[in-house]
């Protein structure tokens, strides 16, 4: 569902965002004013899902969640459905970019009304980054837009600026277009690949100047789609050949696939829907099940408690790849319900599931390895929550890498002697990776390292993951 970008590797893959508050969607209207159904679909999910002047980023909805609330209510085509997908992701991925280059074209962005930014903002991302848009299209249903919301004046600025956006969609692709005089390469980058300026910061001065730009570039394209296959199922290594012989296969190791955005799965009467339903597969990101097998599970002692469970992505894929007794909690009853069915599904045993904080929980014995699926930024996977990037602070990792410093402490506690903590995030924030594991080792004389994985900036699957084991002295 990710149109083709007018841009050229190394830069950003398929669709682009914007960053000025002022020009973020605002609240949704009661009615859509002739909008087209999937423009009006994806304003509205924006308009929920992105913080915006005078709205705290923990006040805005999860973009998924805003989205499916959207569509909900909606009897839309299928067609119309993908596209509204398609431009609200693709709109909160390249939003900086969007915004930035629209901004150059108006005399006063701040000082016109949200509604009317929107609909140019969403508008200016189809004509720069959706080639299978026609220009003409985008233009006229913002300006019909903008006319039913706040008349023609603001109509005719609309026109002239989208048509004069139009004619220079072809220069968006180059990284020139984000300079300005005075600005340093920090903020070029941030422009240019739609990133907060502290992250680009941040990555610049953690990792260095190249391995930033192909973390930028991941960050603002579509991710592959991640697939297992359910080797408790019979013919589970057949299906795995069959789906690895699809066109876009990206990564091929037993049970985990990584398919291109894009890719057909219809091929050879396939049906992924079917399938999903089945319990052959499940949809879990690809680099989040390598972090996982790098990690070698299957060796872990046993019973493995997975503390931070959510709606049990990790925790399944422990069922089916290793023979452990495995234990699940989290904080939310509601993940927890998800987990359950999850299980269903699959045709997995029924293991112990509570409700239970990671930091204390009722724990009948010591298990022999704790899986810690921390809470964190979560700025190693902005590709598939991109909205997360235009949400988070710098703040947020300084308290979220005191959670976790907390998290590591109590699990080390809890495990037994000679037992295993499997630390996992999905940041790229050292200081919540392993500046934190390297903290801890220092100050906790009976934990040493036993494994690492770090993902590798060239990789194909788009997004980072970080997992150490710490093994507790005998």
């Amino acid at each position: 569902m990710t149109a083709q970008s007018k841009a050229k590797a190394p830069r950003p893959a398929a669709s682009k965002q914007a960053a000025p508050a002022a020009t973020s969607p605002a609240a949704p209207l009661k009615k859509n004013h002739g909008t087209p159904p999937a423009r009006a679909a994806a304003l509205e999910a924006l308009a929920k899902a992105l913080p915006t002047a005078g709205k705290r980023p923990n006040r805005a909805m999860d973009l998924q969640a805003a989205l499916d609330t959207a569509l909900a209510h909606r009897d839309m085509d299928p067609r119309d459905t993908a596209l509204a997908v398609e431009l609200a992701y693709g709109f909160t991925r390249l939003r900086g970019r969007t915004e930035f280059l629209l901004s150059r074209h108006l005399k006063n962005p701040a000082g016109l009304p949200p509604p009317v930014l929107s609909a140019m903002g969403l508008a200016a991302h189809e004509i720069l980054h959706l080639d299978r848009v026609p220009p003409y299209a985008s233009v006229d249903w913002a300006v019909d837009r903008i006319k039913a919301l706040a008349g023609s004046r603001l109509a005719g600025v609309a026109n002239a600026v989208l048509r004069r956006m139009a004619d220079e969609a072809g220069q968006a692709a180059d990284m020139d277009c984000c300079r300005t005089p005075g600005a340093d390469a920090t903020t070029v980058l941030s422009r240019y690949y739609s990133c907060p300026a502290w992250i680009v910061a941040l990555w610049r001065t953690a990792y260095g100047h190249e391995t930033t730009l192909r973390f930028l570039a991941a960050q603002a394209a579509a991710p592959p789609t991640g697939l297992r296959v359910n080797a408790r199922k019979p013919g589970a290594r057949a299906l795995f050949k069959t789906l690895a012989a699809l066109p876009g296969c990206l990564m091929t190791v037993f049970p985990t696939l990584a398919f291109a955005p894009g890719t057909d799965f219809s091929h050879d009467g396939l049906n992924l829907d079917a399938l999903l339903a089945a319990g052959r597969i499940s949809r879990q990101s690809a680099a989040a099940q390598q972090a996982l097998a790098d990690l070698d599970p299957d060796g872990w002692p046993g019973p493995v408690f997975d503390a931070c469970a959510g709606r049990g992505g990790k925790t399944t894929y422990l069922l089916e790849a290793t023979d452990h007794a495995v234990w699940a909690a989290d904080i939310h009853r509601g993940r927890l319900r998800a987990l359950r069915a999850e299980t269903i599904r699959l045709g997995l045993p029924d293991i112990p599931v509570f409700a239970a904080s990671a930091l204390c929980p009722p724990l009948g014995r010591a298990p022999g390895t704790i899986l810690l699926d921390a809470p964190c930024s979560g700025l190693g996977v902005l590709s598939r929550r991109p909205d997360a990037k235009w949400k988070r602070t710098p703040a947020d990792v300084a308290d979220l890498a005191r959670i976790q410093h907390g998290l590591l402490h109590a699990a080390m506690r809890r495990v037994a002697p000679g037992g295993l903590v499997a630390y996992v995030t999905c940041t790229l924030a050292p200081e919540e990776n392993r500046g934190l594991v390297d903290r801890f080792l220092a100050e906790t004389p009976e934990a040493r390292l036993e494994s690492l994985h770090e993902a590798d900036p060239a990789s194909p699957l788009g997004e980072f993951f970080f997992a150490a084991c710490l093994r507790k002295q005998a």
